[in-house]
């Protein structure tokens, strides 16, 4: 009788150490929630995307490996720009990814961008969790206007700067607002100018209103518009005139009256500049 209480005794005992057995198999087979995307952003001047991940990721289930763009899926939908390729840039075990985005055409602010991991084992957490495929995010880009890298030079020259003796010009208006114009001569001598500016769309379909707050080498304001067209590569009709201090004689152009309207189109088109977007 002894004998077959200790043996039932021995089985349960046995049956006991299965249970933790299995129940710590479990728990250390457990990889906890996967991850997800908690933001998701367009920069100012549609150049980039940031990506927020809930957690640090990796592109493999070991921790290792920075995720790079065979882990996304990236569209664009909308509106009259598209995307013609993208860049990753992430370092493993962070949370944080930048696309950078090659946009063709003139982004209008109706552009739905849309991330995505690639597939079902693109992304992982520390614990080799893998983010599900169905999670996305969206956001919107931005009705950028002037804002990008601009040069003009050669017959693009407004008339009245070659009579200042400019022989070209590099303009970087920024998302922050702040903007650098180099002028420089056919000797080679460069001017900087720098400063603020502000934007919007005028009531006539595709003219920007614009006034420039210049800093240095002198404090002044100008007052315009201008227009980017839709082409490979972009161009843009630029034309501004000084109102602070005022130049007697000379009034803005309006984009009622359209290019040329320089102090009511006394200086036809001798104002009006002709940009080139680059890289």
């Amino acid at each position: 009788m002894k004998n077959k209480q200790l043996s039932v005794l021995a089985l349960m005992l046995g049956m006991i150490m299965s249970a933790v057995s299995f129940t710590a198999c479990d728990k250390e087979d457990d990889k906890g929630d996967p991850p997800t995307f908690a933001a998701f952003a367009v920069s100012n001047d549609n150049e980039t995307a940031t990506v927020v991940f809930s957690e640090a990721v990796y592109k493999a289930d070991n921790q290792t490996g920075n995720l790079d763009k065979a882990a996304f899926s990236v569209t664009i939908a909308g509106g009259t720009a598209t995307l013609a390729d993208f860049e990753v840039t992430h370092t493993a075990g962070t949370n944080e990814v930048t696309l950078a985005l090659d946009i063709d055409g003139v982004a209008d602010g109706t552009e739905v961008v849309t991330v995505k991991p690639s597939g079902a084992n693109a992304i992982f957490n520390a614990k080799g969790a893998a983010m599900d495929a169905a999670q996305s995010r969206t956001a919107t880009l931005n009705d950028i206007g002037i804002i990008g890298k601009w040069q003009s030079s050669g017959v693009n020259l407004a008339p009245l700067l070659v009579a200042f003796g400019v022989d070209s010009l590099y303009a970087h208006f920024r998302g922050d607002n702040t903007y650098t114009v180099e002028s420089f001569t056919a000797d080679g001598s460069k001017t900087t100018l720098t400063g603020t500016f502000t934007q919007q769309r005028s009531s006539v379909a595709g003219i920007w209103d614009i006034t420039v707050s210049q800093s240095s080498p002198t404090a002044l304001v100008s007052v315009g518009i201008f227009q980017v067209m839709d082409q490979d590569p972009q161009m843009m009709k630029y034309e501004i005139a000084q109102t602070e201090p005022a130049v007697v004689g000379v009034t803005p152009p309006t984009a009622a009256a359209g290019f040329g309207s320089t102090s009511s189109g006394a200086y036809g088109v001798m104002n009006v500049q002709t940009y080139v977007k680059i890289d």
